[in-house]
């Protein structure tokens, strides 16, 4: 079936006369800074007597006339003015909803996102709110100015103000008329601190956040993902646009081309060959090699790629005293299969190829379940383990799960963690109350126990598949990264060495601003690969585009060490909102675009589909899951890195590929493990109070 591409896109006219706009010196009221980097050359005219090169700012009023005051015509061909006309239009876009009298803020990338009142979903405790969000772009994926319409996720505000709260510490952002603002901000500058004493509590409202919540016995509802995002999504694109966009005093702004979003031009479409994410499993008895595109269809029939070197496996278990007799039942699951049929899940040997056994000797079962590790620990302590000749994997039953309102509470898996990593034994945390529930459903139990059995024999060293096409002499690296939000800070980390097949090397982890430590790792990891192989060429997925500041110093590692291989930088980034994605009109209203396609957005940067819909393929199993695209945009520090046309569609394939191998789960991934697996790291590891053990950064324990 032929595809049919669309965009959140609407395209909307050249004005037929371009604005003439009122620029000023001085701050005066109802004027907007425009920044030193828009200072055009017909900006920097208009005040001949004063030298602009000193300024951080000028002001205008766009088209409100000041008088006296100097004014230019904004030319719309130089791009410095173009940038100026976008925040003119930014600035009609935030005043035409603030009149309509609706929430106005701006989103993390500082784009106008417009706060919707819902007619649903609202309870004595809040108010529902759904967020869209507005991006302006100028001919970008057409020869026209382009509104970008996303939808952002929902918000609750409370009905209960800042005034009668006494537990206020918990609260986080809050709606204060028609803005919102933080209420633990710093109070540092004199701006921030007039705006915080002239805030009226009874008038400020908290947005919900799961600490408030709690601590105001607010009911807290699981959420209910919706099983197709995309639908979810573009229905309400649409609903929003039709009902708020396509108004007769909006489209005075923005004089749409047409009432409706525009279709992705073929010239921008084109497809990754699906063969090239073929993966190869384990030999058959004959020694014939076995592929497959789809590792849980293959998983079912094939043996994995590569075992466990150590043939000796032994699995025990760590436990509260109330959970004794459920182990004896999640472990015949685990060894034997779930349902009768046993179709999806045979027993862990079967479906991983291995032989293991319990150790009995070393179950551990504890009686404080809120502080275990003291129990735990004492009788690690008193435990040998034959670690010469056995492999151990140690299934910690866990009393609570992610939602659990105590974050020392929750954060008892990382220890344990850390206690047996030490140790050199993995750990495999299983959720008590959902593995009970799953017990009664066993038909999902089973999918459960093959992601489980998955990570385990990945977490013991073996591959369970790897990348069947392997023609390329490449050195990939990852660095992925994971934002504390208690912390307010973020820690990075990089997985190096992703060979051409996709095995996995090592990793290193950091503090954000680690930025030399980050570059010396990395050149450390092109030096031990170079020693004993030729690399085609040096590719880095990084989480954000990478700065100069950053870039500089491996630049400088390479020409020490007389490398003159092309250096590529990918920006691999997730579209879950604030951004273009892209839908299929032609796949029986399940919307997602076919495995593989990707659509150029701009020079070197791309939309990228990476998800389990193949071309003819007739049926879609609806927990493969529906992913929205990545963006990667592409760059190198070398001048002739893209003379060659193909190399774009290699590291586009190369993404591709490394979405593959994800081995915790076997739901497709959209983003690559180079990503994918630095962030699990970067999540975990600053969590330990003594770092992760050197002998440990060769292997997948974080799974």
């Amino acid at each position: 079936m032929q595809e049919h591409l669309k965009t959140n896109i609407l395209n909307f006219k050249w004005p037929s006369s371009t604005p003439v706009i009122y620029l000023s010196l001085e701050d005066i009221e109802g004027s907007h800074p425009i920044h030193r980097s828009k200072f055009s050359k017909q900006v920097k005219e208009a005040f001949p007597d004063t030298d602009l090169s000193s300024l951080e700012h000028i002001f205008t009023t766009f088209t409100q006339e000041i008088p006296n005051a100097p004014s230019i015509k904004i030319n719309l061909i130089k791009d410095k003015e173009l940038r100026i006309y976008k925040q003119f239009l930014k600035h009609q876009l935030k005043t035409y909803f603030l009149e309509k009298g609706y929430i106005v803020v701006k989103n993390f990338v500082r784009d106008v996102q417009v706060w919707m009142p819902s007619k649903k979903g609202n309870t004595a405790d809040y108010n529902l709110y759904y967020k869209f969000s507005f991006k302006i772009l100028f001919a970008t994926l057409t020869d026209l100015p382009e509104l970008v319409v996303s939808y952002d996720g929902t918000s609750k505000v409370l009905t209960k103000s800042v005034n009668d709260i006494e537990e206020t510490e918990y609260i986080k952002r809050c709606v204060y008329g028609q803005k919102t603002f933080n209420y633990q901000m710093n109070l540092d500058t004199e701006e921030k601190e007039e705006f915080y004493n002239a805030i009226q509590f009874e008038q400020a409202y908290p947005i919900f956040n799961l600490s408030l919540a709690r601590a105001l016995d607010i009911p807290i509802e699981e959420p209910i993902r919706p099983i197709n995002k995309y639908q979810k999504y573009v229905a309400l694109i649409n609903n929003f646009a039709t009902n708020y966009l396509f108004a007769e005093d909006f489209k005075a702004i923005f004089p749409f081309k047409t009432d409706a979003f525009i279709d992705v031009p073929l010239n921008r479409i084109n497809h990754i060959d699906p063969q090239v994410g073929l993966l190869e499993f384990g030999k058959d008895q004959y020694g014939n090699k076995k592929t497959h595109l789809v590792p849980k269809l293959a998983m079912n029939n094939l043996n994995p790629y590569k075992r466990p070197n150590n043939q000796n496996i032994k699995f025990f278990f760590v436990y509260h005293t109330s959970h004794k007799e459920a182990i004896k039942t999640f472990y015949n699951n685990l060894k034997t299969g779930v349902t009768a049929d046993k179709k999806y899940f045979k027993g862990i040997e079967a479906y991983v190829n291995i032989k293991a056994s319990t150790s009995k000797e070393h179950f551990i079962e504890f009686a404080n379940e809120n502080n275990p590790i003291p129990e735990i620990t004492e009788q690690l302590e008193n435990l040998s383990f034959d670690q010469e000749n056995v492999s151990y994997a140690a299934f910690y039953l866990s009393p609570f799960d992610k939602f659990t309102p105590n974050p020392e509470d929750r954060n008892i898996y990382i220890q344990i963690k850390e206690l047996f990593l030490n140790e050199g034994i993995v750990t495999q945390v299983v959720d008590y109350e959902k593995m009970v529930v799953n017990i009664e459903n066993q038909y999902n139990f089973q999918f459960s126990l093959q992601n489980m059995a998955l990570a385990i024999h990945a977490k013991l060293g073996g591959a369970p598949w790897k990348l069947a096409v392997t023609d390329k002499k490449e050195l990939v690296i990852g660095v992925g990264a994971f934002t504390n939000q208690g912390e307010n800070r973020r820690y990075i980390a990089s997985a190096f060495s992703f060979q051409n097949n996709g095995l996995f090397r090592k990793f290193e982890y950091f503090d954000q601003n680690e930025t030399d430590l980050l570059a010396g790792s990395i050149c450390k990891a092109i030096r031990d690969f170079t020693s004993v192989a030729e690399a085609d060429k040096v590719v880095i997925h990084f989480y954000k585009e990478m700065s100069y500041e950053e870039l500089k110093p491996i630049i400088r590692g390479m020409h020490t060490l007389g490398l003159k291989i092309p250096l590529y930088i990918l920006n691999i980034n997730k579209t879950e909102a604030e951004d273009i994605i892209a839908y299929d009109l032609n796949w029986n209203k399940k919307l997602m675009p076919v495995s593989g396609t990707y659509i150029r957005i701009s020079e070197n940067q791309f939309l990228l589909f990476n998800n389990a819909r193949y071309p003819n393929s007739q049926r879609y199993a609806d927990t493969d899951g529906y992913p929205f695209p990545i963006k990667i945009k592409v760059s190198s520090p070398d001048e002739d890195a893209f003379e060659d046309a193909d190399v774009v569609l290699e590291l586009l394939t190369q993404v591709y590929q490394f979405s593959r191998l994800y081995w915790k789960s076997l739901r497709q991934q959209n983003v690559p493990i180079t990503i994918k697996y630095p962030e699990m790291v970067a999540q975990i590891a600053p969590r330990f109070n003594n770092g992760v053990p050197d002998d440990a950064k060769d292997a997948l324990w974080f799974l």
